[in-house]
């Protein structure tokens, strides 16, 4: 076993491409329907820097076959304005935000272990643990993934919670809890030709107490999928 390394010690080779996708999403919110957004594709890669869609991994170092990172990432989809649904109508908006936080990732020759923990000040902090296992076959592979992630409560109440004075008639005050998120999903890669690659992600997320607790919300399973198309320079 070796020692911890800072860093990254590994020849400097450099990768980027460009594409676009698009992405589905149900609302958790009561009313609100599924939304369908595009999703430009920046991929660049280095032995410092991994950085693909909304999320960018800056190297921190490597003990044996874990990666630390330090991880910078915007939440798609995340928040809501009163116009999205009449649940909503005299919410104050609420907005996305832009996650920071170390992360690593075990390659354990079964998979890869994933974890982090992002914070965005006034909007809370979460964690995620994710498992998946990349199936090659030709030019295709097959990932399934799977993966609980953790809110707080200052999280919750931001997007989930209802204020006194937002408070209604059937839509009593809630002050949000602490959640528990699973998500299970599949992944679907295709490489077209060399510099060239399609990939299809579909899965559900089943929501936690904390959040299907709040009156704003409507659905416990939240179904997702996005499809993208990636040129590699």
């Amino acid at each position: 076993m070796s020692g911890f390394t800072f860093w990254n010690d590994a020849p400097n080779v450099t990768r980027w491409g460009l594409g676009v996708g698009v992405g589905y999403r149900q609302s958790p919110y009561k009313g609100d329907d599924a939304s369908f957004s595009p999703l430009p594709l920046v991929y660049f890669d280095n032995k410092w820097i991994h950085l693909f869609g909304n999320k960018l991994d800056i190297s921190i170092g490597r003990w044996d076959n874990v990666r630390f990172t330090l991880r910078g990432e915007y939440a798609l989809g995340d928040g809501y304005k009163e116009s999205d649904a009449p649940i909503l109508d005299g919410m104050q908006k609420r907005k996305g935000g832009f996650w920071i936080g170390p992360a690593l990732a075990w390659d354990t020759g079964y998979g890869t272990l994933a974890a982090s923990f992002l914070t965005a000040g006034n909007k809370g902090q979460k964690a995620g643990v994710d498992y998946s296992n990349a199936f090659d076959y030709g030019d295709f592979a097959l990932v399934p993934h799977a993966g609980i992630d953790w809110y707080n409560s200052r999280y919750v109440d931001y997007y989930y919670g209802v204020e006194d004075n937002e408070a209604r008639a059937g839509r009593d005050a809630y002050a949000g809890k602490a959640a528990y998120n699973l998500t299970a999903g599949v992944r679907l890669d295709y490489r077209l030709t060399p510099h060239q690659s399609l990939s299809f992600d579909a899965g559900v997320t089943r929501l936690g107490g904390g959040i299907t607790d709040s009156p704003l919300v409507g659905r416990t399973v939240i179904p997702a999928a996005k499809f993208g198309y990636l040129y590699s320079f």
